[in-house]
């Protein structure tokens, strides 16, 4: 531990022995706390108009570093600064946000502590530089207890869930461009902890060969070719066989890529309870892989009962793998519709054809494909019909929607477009709506 974060510490502790009227953290709820429930955080017994920087930090990211953000406040009349009122004078966002300081944190160079908990952040309440108050709270990526398990016959996919024999509703999580794992362990323990048997459904491996890391899933496609969609519905025969799960109710979860994959499936399976997709498309794509350098145009991305779908193909490619992270994504998708516009109708989703309800949450911003417009289509293709959509579009948010906005969202900008501030206020808005989506259609 620093020196800096010892003074702190010991700071504070001196501050428990100081007569009433010290400065104090007020934070609510007291101790752990799942992350995406609301939490309080005022500052109590200051001077009226006293100005006070209260920073926060906390292990974050993978390699784990320490991640700060800092804010500026002047107290009111009552000698109090509560974030969610209070909006800062300087520092790194701006507007009163009970979350501000959760999300604006940046990564800084400071050695990460051996003690320091996942998930807890340190709040230190400084004046003219010397600290006077210190808190913490803990953001829990989910309840304790929550099990994991494999899925027979699908590798890598894995079942979790609380203890217990109820039955529980399913939650299907569908990753995006990025296959393997990453959307499973980003969302699934969360979801469980709220009573769901959720599944993390990999379905795509990526393979570059020598031209990027080893495949990590051998058993998974390593192209995202004819992926196939009716995989769903031999997911949902084995979890019918799965104790503790109920397949009368299942909830398909699915960001980008994923959420292409899950409007399709939806358009194919009635049984479907409901839908939330993330930045969704409203067409089929063009597939990709190595062998695609050779045969641009040729493969969709997703098949069904045997039979790839029809498709969007992309114009230029191959030149944006040849340009890496430099690539226009978002333009690699609109020059195809734009040159191939007698294909869009054979591409396109037919949403319509699900009659259960649909959340779609998208950013205008969106600089890997027009997410924002696309679930616009989506919208309007089934309010056509008269068919329960909602549709949260946040005009300057990017890609990525899909988070409850009380982690740093700077890392997301340069993934996806938006801000770091746009990002985390349409993730604060969406993540609390998906999740009564998700009670009001599973749980009613």
């Amino acid at each position: 531990m620093s020196a800096r974060h010892q003074f702190a510490f010991l700071a504070a502790a001196l501050a428990l022995a100081a007569p009433a009227g010290a400065q104090t953290f007020d934070i609510r709820p007291a101790g752990d706390v799942l992350q995406g429930r609301p939490v309080s955080v005022a500052l109590t017994s200051l001077k009226p108009g006293q100005t006070v920087e209260i920073a926060a930090e906390r292990r974050f990211g993978r390699p784990a570093a320490v991640y700060r953000s800092a804010a500026t406040f002047t107290a009111d009349s009552r000698g109090r600064i509560d974030l969610a009122k209070s909006a800062p004078t300087g520092g790194d966002y701006r507007g009163a946000d009970p979350a501000g300081l959760f999300w604006s944190m940046k990564p800084t160079q400071a050695p990460v502590p051996a003690d320091w908990k996942t998930g807890e952040v340190r709040l230190t309440a400084s004046t003219a530089g010397a600290p006077v108050a210190t808190g913490m709270t803990r953001l829990l990526g989910f309840q304790p207890g929550v099990t994991d398990e494999a899925v027979p016959g699908f590798p890598a996919a894995r079942l979790y869930r609380l203890p217990g024999d109820k039955p529980r509703p399913v939650v299907v999580i569908l990753h995006g461009a990025e296959g393997n794992t990453e959307a499973s362990e980003r969302y699934g323990r969360k979801l469980a902890s709220l009573g769901y048997a959720v599944v993390g459904l990999p379905y795509y491996s990526p393979d570059w060969g020598q031209y990027g890391p080893p495949k990590a899933i051998k058993d998974l496609p390593g192209s995202f070719i004819d992926i196939r969609v009716d995989q769903i519905a031999d997911l949902r025969a084995q979890l019918a066989r799965t104790p503790g799960v109920d397949v009368s109710r299942i909830a398909l979860f699915g960001g980008s890529k994923g959420a292409e994959f899950a409007l399709i499936a939806a358009s194919k399976y009635p049984w479907l309870t409901s839908v939330v997709a993330f930045a969704p498309s409203d067409l089929v794509w063009e597939g990709w892989g190595l062998e695609m350098v050779e045969a641009e145009g040729a493969r969709s991305s997703f098949s069904f009962e045997g039979k790839a779908l029809p498709f969007m193909p992309y114009v230029g490619f191959v030149e944006g793998l040849q340009l890496g992270d430099r690539a226009d994504l978002r333009k690699i998708h609109e020059d195809g519709r734009a040159k191939f516009p007698e294909r869009e109708a054979a591409a396109r989703i037919r949403v319509e054809d699900y009659e259960g309800p649909l959340m779609l949450i998208a950013g205008g911003r969106d600089t890997l494909w027009e997410s924002g417009r696309m679930a616009r289509n989506v919208e309007i293709a089934r309010k056509a019909k008269g068919l329960r959509t909602t549709a949260l579009i946040y005009p300057d948010a990017g890609h990525d929607v899909g988070g409850d906005g009380w982690a740093p969202t700077i890392g997301q900008v340069a993934h996806g477009g938006g801000s770091a501030a746009a990002n985390a206020q349409a993730q604060l808005d969406a993540w609390p709506k998906m999740l009564a989506f998700l009670e009001a259609t599973l749980k009613p």
